[in-house]
């Protein structure tokens, strides 16, 4: 994720993890599958409000901590996302298969790159008015995750979900029944669902994520609702519209484009699209021949 230092530090801090070596957690860190075979266990998403008229020196400093850990080999890796819809923010992604990884990733990039990685960050913080930094624990069970490399993707829908407290098993259960709708009304549908573990919420807290190829495909999507509402029948979806209207404190979507200037994946998933994830530098001019310049 690219959370820079103090990003990371409060996260752990606020588990109260700690290595008790700092080699044990580079060993680690170095021995960790740099792409994961499915959806990330732990999800960190740092959203960074940005200070209007620092969004040029905010991209510049977003792509010298890239440079930094691409020049060092560090065992960070992030997507970035530009809002397209809701305030003015940025929002980062990063997976691990579980806190200790988390943990270890922070301790080796703390050990190995910790000085140039502050150095940056001081100025970092300068572009923004605020930091808002979660962390989630994937529910498989109410998820139907999509076997395309996220390397593919363009876009983000981002849900968030606040339901009161108390109401937690509920809540399951009718997303159960959502996810049954989706599947008898598009197999192709696909989505993740998380649950915060660690963050500002005072509610039950949950996020879901739609990736997509196009906005041809929200669309796709956003038309099959009636069709989906049909397949849930009507008595489990008044159901659900009851269950939402009494219990749910807030819900929030905002759509997100991708930004891979911003952004550090693993080569396996951006090897199928080279030109958008890692674009070659434009070819210099051709320089003047010399008699010509002698003319």
């Amino acid at each position: 994720m690219n959370m820079v230092q103090p990003r990371i530090r409060l996260s752990v801090a606020s588990m109260a993890i700690t290595i008790a070596c700092a080699t044990t957690g580079v060993a680690k860190a170095q021995a960790h599958p740099a792409a994961p075979g499915g959806p990330a266990q732990v999800l960190v998403t740092a959203r960074e409000s940005l200070r209007p008229g620092d969004e040029a020196a905010h991209a510049r400093l977003e792509a010298e901590y890239t440079a930094v850990l691409n020049a060092n080999h560090g065992s960070e890796y992030y997507l970035g996302m530009g809002a397209i819809s809701g305030s003015q923010q940025m929002i980062f992604l990063s997976g691990y298969s579980s806190l200790e990884e988390m943990a270890d990733v922070h301790d080796y990039n703390e050990t190995t790159l910790g000085d140039k990685l502050d150095k940056i960050d001081s100025a970092h913080s300068a572009t923004l008015t605020g930091v808002d930094t979660d962390i989630w624990r994937l529910r498989p069970e109410l998820s139907h995750p999509d076997t395309a490399t996220l390397g593919k993707m363009r876009f983000m829908e981002l849900t968030q979900i606040h339901v009161k407290l108390g109401h937690n098993p509920e809540f399951v259960e009718i997303m159960k029944q959502i996810k049954a709708g989706w599947l008898k009304t598009d197999p192709n549908f696909h989505y993740l669902l998380y649950r915060q573990i660690l963050g500002n919420s005072g509610d039950d807290c949950y996020l879901v994520l739609i990736a997509v190829q196009s906005m041809a495909e929200l669309d796709k999507h956003h038309a099959l609702i009636a069709k989906y509402q049909q397949a849930l029948g009507e008595e489990a979806y008044k159901h659900i519209l009851e269950f939402q209207s009494a219990n749910y404190d807030s819900t929030t979507s905002n759509l997100f484009v991708f930004t891979p200037d911003m952004s550090r994946l693993p080569a396996p998933w951006i090897k199928d699209d080279l030109d958008f994830w890692a674009p070659a530098p434009p070819a210099a001019p051709p320089a003047k021949k010399a008699a010509a310049a002698q003319k």
